[in-house]
């Protein structure tokens, strides 16, 4: 390569697993992230969380995207950390689930150095183990 930006057609979905720059961790039963859309906001539960971005689970219809621009993390009734600015990376129903269940994943937009440390905090102190890191692919031999 000659080190210039080179277009490539979009590889597709199943064949690339991104590689998070973050460990993610994940939160414990309490942990709730509320998006401000108003009188009708209601938390929800963290599934996961990392330094780059956090995933949760709701129920009902899907969350507009333009919906998705800020959150804040609490631990029940407790305000931990307000107003990260985030982007919405997915959503999508959850199989297997009898009630229909939707993940939400956000990525965080840059924090200041107080929202950083703030959310540090909130991961040492309201996580369980880190979640494994995606397996490579296993090589197989013929």
């Amino acid at each position: 390569m000659s080190g210039r930006y080179e277009s490539r057609p979009m590889e597709s979905r199943l064949q690339y697993s991104p590689v998070r720059e973050k460990q993610r961790f994940q939160a414990v039963n309490r942990a709730l992230v509320l998006i401000d859309r108003g009188p009708e906001s209601l938390p929800y539960h963290i599934m996961d969380i990392s330094e780059g971005g956090l995933s949760f689970r709701y129920l009902g219809q899907k969350l507009s995207r333009s919906d998705v621009k800020e959150l804040s993390l609490y631990l029940n009734h407790e305000l931990i950390v307000d107003n990260l600015p985030v982007k919405s990376v997915s959503d999508y129903r959850l199989r297997d689930n009898l009630v229909p269940v939707r993940r939400g994943s956000v990525r965080f937009a840059p924090l200041t150095e107080e929202q950083l440390h703030k959310l540090q905090t909130f991961i040492r102190f309201h996580t369980e183990a880190p979640l494994p890191i995606a397996p490579q692919q296993k090589k197989t031999s013929h």
